[in-house]
Parts: C-alpha cells; structure tokens; sequence
C-alpha cells in the first residue's frame, strides 16, 4: 500500500503542476471567451470518456481486485471489458457526428470537436482498473504522466494566439492515445496477458456486471462536468470561461484525495479492515477543515495569483462557494467507493449520488426556468448537492453502525 500510495502521489503531483502552470497560460493567451469553449468541449466529451468506460473503473477494479490469484479469469474478464468499451466508444462517436449534423452549436466547431473525441479514444485503450485491481500503481502515474506531459507541454510551444484553441484537443488526443498504445504493450507483453475472443456469455457478464456502477459514475459527472456543460449552452462561452475557472482549482483540491482512494478502495475490498479505515477517515477529515479555512483566508490572492487580476472578481465568488463544499465533499469522497461500496453497500452507494444527482438537475432546471441560472447559483447548488450526499453517506454508516 505504501508503494502505491507514493506512486499515486507522485502522479498527482504532476496532475497538480502541469494544470496549475498550464491552464493560467492558455487563459491569458486564449482570453476568457475561447478558454470558455474550450472548458466546453472538454466537459462535453467527458460524457463520452464516461459513456465508454461504463462503470469498469470500479466494478473491474473491485473484480480483478477479488480474483487476483486466478490468471486465467482475470484475462477472461480483461478481454471481455475491452471489447464492452471499444463497442460503446464506438457508439458514442456515431451519436458525437449525430450531434455535429444537426445541432448549430456543435456544427460551428464540429473539427475541434472531433479532435477532442481522441481523449475516448485513448481511455478506451488505457484500462487503469487492471492495474489498479493488480494494485501495481506505478504503472497507471508513469502512463499519467506521460499523457500529461505529451499533452501539456506543446500548449506552451505552440499556442500563442487565442485562433490556436483548435490545437488543445489535438495535443491532448496525442497524449492519450500515445499512452494507451504503451498501456496495450505493458499488458499483453509485459503483464504476460493473453488477447483472444471471449465468448458471448462473458461479455454479457462483464457488461452487466457493471451496469450498476455507469449509473453512479455518470451521476458523478452532473457534478463535475455539466455545470460547465450547461452554463455554454445556456450563458455562453465566457460565462463557462469564468465559471470554469475556479472550478479547475475546486477541482483540484478534491483530487488531493485521489492517492488515499486510488490505494483504499482494493485494500479495503480485499481486507474489510474497517479499524484501519476509521483511523484513516479521522485523520483525512481533520487535516480538510485546517486546509479549508487556511485556503479560504487565502482566495483571493489565490486566484489574482494564478489567473491575473482582470478575471479575479468574476471568479472569487464562485471560487469561495466551491470551497465551502469542499468541507462535506472530502468526508463524502471516503465514504463512498473505498469504504461502503468496499464492505458490502455498493447499491446503496450507487443509489445515494444517483438520487443527488437528479436533485441536482432538478435545481439547474428550476434555476433555468425562473431566470436565476448565473456562475453563482450553479456553484451553490453544488455545494447543496454535496452536503446531500454526505448526509445520506453519513446516514448508512450510522444505522448499519459500520464504525461499531
């Protein structure tokens, strides 16, 4: 666990640096209006990235995880997801050139938005959750850094007007493709994997398997990918770009907690350690609350720092709202997927963030409808989704009493 803690570390610490030097450059080059399409774009074809992956992240982590010692059934269920995700990426292409035909919106832009179709493409050949399932960590931060580092480092070469916008999803569709190519090689040379056809059944089992699981992944991106995604649609490209802006930082913070998940969630599925856990939960709880009031104090030179002063004050608010999510999204983040989905409660897991989810819609159609659909209510309601989804997280480790 301590290997892999410290690989997930050092990956999100290049997760951490490139964004953060990165994403201020292409807003100052781009301007607030073409950094706003591309937060659009992205967010768009997160759907895609999330549609493809169909819940494997989890249900095949959790399966591999369970069935490490047996080779034999790990392939079966390696080749059997392979085949579920390049059938959905491929569908999820057609319904993209569906979009570009007959949606204005997307036909205006329909090149970047191809280009940006290779980030699916990638992720379809890139299967973290063999590894993280086999719990060798490293090899998911080397193909992560080197995604980040083909991807980020000709943004700072090669985009220098804000008309360069149609180079950011081709950077990043080399990025991951290259690594999925390196992934692909590791597991079927390195990793000693064999590749053949499995059969009907076991597709259908792999598919099935994690059905449950798509339903919770693609709840979690109402939260993080469709409030940029409607904020385009419905208030334009530079209200996205402000929005956009302190959202990649309230982003940021909460993947801070991506290494202790990344390493809970097998161990805990194997183990069941729950006294290991709650001393976890305690520390990670504690240290959030510290963290939080010291970089609330601090917001505004944060955002002055990184972004200049000419965006600051549009972004401060949303920023400082954001934040004060953060003070259940952390707790809530632990409880979910390395803790109660580990020990037995991955239906009531699923269910919670799908019923937040569409409460959240809910609250982004009753503020559209009543004309209050601004940067700021949309981070307020994110903060209402997040405390909801502790409560219920909260409320099933109480009345199951799994901390006794």
């Amino acid at each position: 666990m301590a290997r892999n803690f410290g690989a997930l570390v050092l990956l999100q610490g290049v997760n951490y640096l490139l964004p953060l030097i990165s994403f201020p450059f292409l807003v100052r080059v781009l301007g607030v209006e073409r950094w706003g399409l591309v937060s659009f774009g992205y967010a768009l074809i997160q759907y895609f990235v999330l549609f493809s992956d169909f819940g494997f992240n989890l249900s095949a982590t959790k399966y591999i995880s369970i069935h490490r010692d047996d080779e034999k059934q790990i392939n079966r269920y390696l080749n059997s997801a392979f085949i579920c995700r390049i059938l959905l990426g491929f569908l999820g292409f057609i319904i993209l050139l569906i979009l570009i035909s007959t949606v204005d919106r997307f036909r205006q832009d329909a090149a970047f938005y191809l280009m940006y179709f290779g980030i699916v493409v990638g992720n379809v050949m890139f299967p973290m959750w063999f590894f993280q399932g086999m719990e060798k960590m490293k090899y998911i931060t080397i193909f992560n850094i080197v995604t980040k580092l083909i991807s980020f480092i000709p943004f700072f070469i090669f985009i220098r007007e804000p008309e360069d916008y149609i180079l950011v999803p081709l950077f990043y569709t080399i990025g991951y493709v290259f690594a999925g190519l390196i992934s692909i090689y590791i597991i079927y040379f390195k990793e000693k994997m064999k590749w053949f056809l499995p059969t009907l059944a076991e597709i259908k089992f792999a598919f099935k398997d994690s059905s449950t699981y798509f339903l919770s992944r693609i709840s979690v991106s109402i939260f993080t990918y469709s409030n940029s995604l409607i904020l385009g649609l419905v208030c334009g490209n530079t209200a996205t770009g402000y929005y956009s802006m302190a959202e990649k930082l309230y982003q940021a913070y909460n993947q801070l907690l991506t290494p202790f998940t990344g390493v809970l969630f097998p161990h805990m599925a194997k183990t069941q350690d729950i006294c290991f856990f709650k001393k976890v939960f305690k520390c990670i709880t504690s240290i959030n609350i510290f963290l939080l009031i010291g970089i609330l104090l601090a917001s505004f030179w944060i955002i002055q720092i990184v972004y200049g002063e000419k965006a600051q004050m549009e972004s401060l608010t949303v920023f400082r709202i954001l934040l004060f999510g953060c003070f259940f999204t952390i707790p809530s983040m632990l409880l979910g997927y390395p803790f109660l989905a580990a020990v037995g409660y991955s239906f009531y897991t699923n269910w919670t963030i799908i019923v937040v989810s569409l409460l959240h819609l809910l609250g982004l159609a009753i503020l559209f409808f009543s004309g209050y659909l601004t940067i700021n209510t949309v981070a307020a309601l994110v903060v209402v989704a997040e405390l909801l989804l502790f409560t219920f997280r909260l409320r099933a480790v109480v009345h199951y009493k799994l901390f006794k």
